[in-house]
């Protein structure tokens, strides 16, 4: 399948060189989530971003099943598309986060690093069914701005920030994700299947007032990917919103070993 996608290119620098970011962002997300970080990688490393709408999100197509193995092979499908064949980095925030580490199964040498925001490799058994109820009920009101669905959500989450989020793939009265699909296929996302392990170098960025990245989880991580690193952030699962300067700082200084 290929997604929607938008590219961030390397500006006044040498075009020759090929060197690749990609950004995949989470559940309720889309290509825009990551984006003040990519822009700013972009000027720092000099390197071009690709920024991607995962399958039932933003504009990409829809399609039944979110497996993880379907939806790392939809972001293989848009680079071959796309023409990249230098080694990436990944960088994914939580479902997103699933997404790059599935991709070391599909194509273990192609990656040159990977960035995990707070996510680990494993199932989960999260009952946050009632945001579902939340965006079911903003689509059954037939809200149509998003002051009116910021009040209504307001009710339900306290965390403005979480909020807004959602409410980036809000636009003229439509979520833009598929929203019946992502219920339906809820726990195939928090879900998870073993991987081979992988031994390239890989991130990960864990707030620290969240659940999913959990010390008792580390075993999973570390057998997985036995060359990964793990940083604390003062922050909850939206870490890269919480504390955008720090999270740049992390992954600025891991790719530039």
């Amino acid at each position: 399948m290929i997604l929607n996608y938008s590219i961030i290119p390397i500006n006044n620098f040498d075009q020759k060189i090929n060197r690749t970011i990609i950004t995949i962002h989470g559940l309720f997300g889309n290509k825009h989530s990551l984006h003040y970080i990519a822009k700013i990688l972009n000027k720092k490393l000099k390197y071009k971003i690709v920024e991607i709408d995962v399958r039932n999100h933003g504009s990409s197509p829809h399609n039944n099943n979110m497996d993880y193995i379907l939806m790392a092979q939809d972001i293989l499908d848009t680079l071959k598309y796309i023409g990249i064949k230098n080694k990436i980095i990944i960088i994914g925030h939580s479902m997103g986060g699933k997404i790059a580490m599935t991709m070391t199964k599909l194509i273990p040498n192609f990656i040159k690093k990977i960035i995990i925001l707070d996510i680990a490799p494993v199932n989960y058994y999260f009952n946050n069914k009632n945001i579902f109820f939340i965006l079911n009920k903003i689509h059954k009101l037939k809200i149509f701005t998003k002051v009116k669905a910021f009040e209504i959500m307001s009710f339900y989450i306290k965390k403005t920030h979480i909020i807004k989020f959602l409410l980036n793939s809000f636009s003229n009265g439509k979520w833009k994700f598929n929203l019946p699909i992502l219920s339906n296929e809820y726990n195939t996302i928090l879900n998870w299947k073993i991987i081979p392990s992988w031994l390239g170098e890989i991130l990960f960025l864990k707030g620290e007032k969240s659940l999913y990245v959990n010390h008792i989880y580390y075993k999973k991580l570390f057998d997985q990917f036995p060359l990964a690193k793990i940083y604390n952030i003062s922050a909850g699962h939206f870490l890269h919103i919480e504390k955008t300067n720090i999270v740049i700082n992390k992954i600025f200084n891991f790719c530039l070993k």
